[in-house]
């Protein structure tokens, strides 16, 4: 077991419920086997597809009073509670400072995640860590989290109902009200699949 106080804060990705969460292969940096900065980006697949969602969400939300983000955006949802989405969707309404350094501290409308960047063992089973983050983005406020998995190529989605679905990449999606997402094609027009 690794204690905690010889882990440098840069190797921690997010906190849940007080914890820190490390990066996927902190331990290889630990052992020098890797350097931080190995670990700490995105994989091809992950980057590529938040870079074609994330265009085609603004595009569809143009003009309209939401924000969309990307970039490992974060949120404070309180003490112990700093979590990071790929993309999110916010009310510009609630966005009281833009100008902050610091994490959004209300909820995204949306949260769109793909895969996960935290080490698994840091969990009984890998999808607990799913699970977790999204309730509590729900409990946060947050009216859905859309988690894309590129190994399954599956879809998983919780809303304020706390019921969670089981997509197809295939699948025409909701977002929220009337605007909906199907990444098969996003992905076709790309000249992925």
């Amino acid at each position: 077991m690794i204690l905690t106080e010889i882990i440098p804060a840069a190797l921690v990705f997010e906190e849940l419920d007080g914890r820190p969460l490390y990066y996927r292969g902190y331990k290889e940096v630990l052992a020098n086997k890797k350097s931080s900065e190995e670990i700490m980006g995105s994989s091809f697949i992950q980057a590529l597809i938040v870079s074609i969602i994330f265009p085609y969400v603004k595009e569809m939300l143009k003009g309209g009073p939401y924000w969309v983000v990307c970039n490992e955006a974060g949120v404070h949802l309180s003490r112990g509670n700093n979590l990071a989405n790929d993309i999110a969707i916010f009310d510009k309404a609630s966005i009281k400072d833009i100008f902050s350094e610091n994490y959004a501290d209300v909820a995204p409308k949306i949260a769109i995640e793909v895969d996960t960047k935290i080490e698994a063992d840091q969990f009984s089973n890998p999808t607990d860590y799913i699970f977790r983050k999204s309730e509590k983005l729900i409990e946060f406020g947050t009216e859905r989290v859309i988690w894309i998995l590129t190994s399954s190529r599956k879809i998983m989605m919780t809303d304020w109902t706390k019921k969670w679905s089981v997509h197809e990449w295939s699948e025409t999606l909701p977002v929220f009200d009337d605007y909906q997402i199907c990444l098969n094609d996003l992905l076709e027009k790309e000249g992925i699949l």
